[in-house]
């Protein structure tokens, strides 16, 4: 990696860890739960990171090629933190988040981790397949929009539509919880973004596109 690359890499893990801290501290303070109004607060944390990256995507060429270059095995192996979906289970089964969010986002979550450590070895081999490697991160990436959307709609907020009698997501927006919607959906869904970039182009750790004859 040249001085540029190092620069650049260096500048992304600075952000990252600025972003962390600020959904930290907007964590700690309380500010993520904002029951007499929109939730502006958790929709700036999703929206400006993803608006920030692809900004710096287009625009930088040394934070595309940075990015480009983030090998897929790492792409899907970081998602295997989202075996958490657990804890959305078991926190529906003790009545502390409803069953509208944390069963199917619960298991959507498992379901996902469990995709990504079945297709590591195939990916580490060059082997995995480009259909089921798409299927996987479609899944996956509907899943993260799923619980935002479904967050929203059972909180406790004037947009929780869905939470009249029954317990609401405010867990979600509880420090330390709040640190997955603040942060780790919205970056989880930039890594699904790369990973569709991944699969439609030639990669080491998948086996070449098929060209079709005319």
């Amino acid at each position: 990696m040249d001085a540029n690359g190092r620069r650049t890499r260096n500048l992304t893990v600075s952000a990252l860890a600025g972003w962390f801290a600020a959904a930290c501290a907007a964590g700690v303070m309380g500010s993520i739960n904002e029951p007499t109004r929109p939730p502006l607060v958790l929709l700036a944390f999703v929206a400006v990171p993803i608006v920030g990256f692809a900004l710096a995507y287009l625009a930088s060429r040394s934070f595309r090629a940075f990015a480009d270059g983030l090998s897929l095995t790492l792409l899907v192996g970081s998602h295997l933190w989202r075996f958490v979906g657990l804890g959305f289970v078991i926190a529906w089964l003790m009545g502390s988040l409803p069953a509208g969010f944390g069963i199917p986002e619960g298991f959507g979550d498992i379901i996902a981790a469990a995709g990504a450590l079945v297709l590591l070895p195939a990916l580490r081999r060059g082997t995995a397949s480009r259909g089921w490697l798409l299927a996987w991160n479609t899944w996956g990436f509907i899943d993260l929009l799923s619980a935002i959307t479904m967050g929203v709609l059972y909180s406790n907020g004037p947009l929780g539509l869905l939470s009249a009698g029954t317990v609401t997501t405010r867990l979600m927006v509880t420090f330390p919880v709040s640190l997955i919607p603040t942060f780790f959906v919205p970056l989880f869904l930039l890594l699904h973004a790369l990973t569709f970039r991944k699969i439609a182009t030639p990669t080491p750790c998948l086996p070449p596109v098929r060209q079709t004859s005319s």
